[in-house]
């Protein structure tokens, strides 16, 4: 289904108000460190970890109705121009969550530590597996007969049947893509989700304050104002 204007608009007005809402729960975060009491803390985990799922369910509705432009969902036009360099299926690489964890938390506990040692690498091979199958979609279109009908447009036009086997050919991209784009997105608030449930509260908060920042930095609306200033 192609995508429409009113579909478009409507995600990117989400995210316009998502962002504004994003920042304010890093500042919350930031804050919450100096907190006393554990239950605030583990409110305003849970609170932002919703908040975080929010974009992701948005995303994915988006994606479902995007038709030939899913491809932009790769290369977001709200991504800062560095951002798009470093994306690993439209966004951040869910193993990153394990590096930025070491750098916000120093007092993991032995036990806290195996098993994020175990859970790094369980996202790692879910990685692997998530662009296994992205590469085999693909592989798919550039068989040689799907790449012979496509060289043939703008040269002499197709022949019976040429045309339904690259729309064909598209259509089965397109859905990959799309289930590649749920499958990576899945991993992400999977794992973060993960490492949260290992981590007590007020260690959540330092992982989720770092992880909140990065998304404002990946975003376009921190890049310009940094060109701003």
């Amino acid at each position: 289904m192609p995508i429409t204007s009113n579909t478009s608009q409507s995600f990117s007005s989400f995210v316009n108000g998502w962002l504004i809402r994003h920042r304010y729960f890093v500042e919350q975060l930031t804050c919450a460190s100096s907190l006393a009491l554990e239950h605030q803390q583990q409110s305003l985990v849970s609170h932002f970890l919703s908040h975080c799922l929010q974009y992701y369910q948005a995303k994915s509705s988006a994606v479902s109705l995007a038709g030939d432009n899913v491809f932009t969902f790769f290369s977001p036009p709200y991504f800062t121009p560095y951002a798009r360099l470093i994306l690993w299926v439209g966004d951040f690489k869910p193993s990153l969550v394990f590096k930025l964890t070491d750098s916000s938390v120093d007092d993991l506990t032995r036990h806290q530590r195996d098993r994020i040692s175990s859970l790094r690498v369980e996202t790692r091979r879910r990685e692997k597996d998530v662009m296994r199958d992205f590469a085999l979609v693909q592989q798919s279109v550039a068989d040689p007969p799907v790449m012979l009908a496509a060289r043939r447009v703008g040269a002499r036009g197709m022949v019976d049947g040429e045309e339904s086997d690259l729309e064909e050919a598209m259509e089965v991209l397109k859905s990959g893509m799309v289930r590649a784009m749920n499958d990576a997105d899945e991993l992400r608030c999977s794992t973060v989700g993960k490492v949260v449930e290992i981590l007590n509260p007020a260690q959540a908060v330092k992982v989720l304050r770092t992880i909140g920042e990065l998304h404002l930095r990946l975003r376009e609306l921190v890049g310009l104002e940094r060109d701003d200033e």
